[in-house]
């Protein structure tokens, strides 16, 4: 039986699909947001109108990203067998997220006045 898993293995699976389940992608969007420092616990006005579109912007990527799972005929239940998948694949949703959010910052730049 080579795929015995060993109990240190199992307690590292146990402890991280808590981790895993206990957050979701907006969480996850939103603490990568903090650590560019595109949202603060400082100006709360300015703040909370990035947080409540960064919150919409995810929900319609999170959306999309279910559809396209479905059409692909590939969600996944989450097991030990798949775990490092669909961590992989939460951390590359993140990713396309943040740089969604960023070209649309981007995009939102007034143009240049000499």
């Amino acid at each position: 039986m080579g795929n015995d898993i060993s109990t240190s293995e199992l307690f590292w699976y146990v402890i991280e699909l808590e981790k895993f389940e206990s957050s979701t992608t907006e969480e996850k969007v939103i603490e990568k947001a903090m650590e560019a420092g595109f949202i603060t616990k400082d100006n709360l006005a300015e703040n909370l109108s990035n947080l409540v579109w960064i919150k919409k912007v995810t929900k319609h990527a999170e959306d999309a990203f279910n559809l396209e799972e479905v059409a692909e005929g590939r969600p996944l239940e989450v097991s030990i067998a798949n775990f490092k998948q669909l961590k992989n694949r939460r951390d590359k949703q993140v990713s396309d997220i943040l740089e969604l959010l960023a070209k649309h910052v981007i995009h939102a730049a007034p143009g240049y006045k000499s």
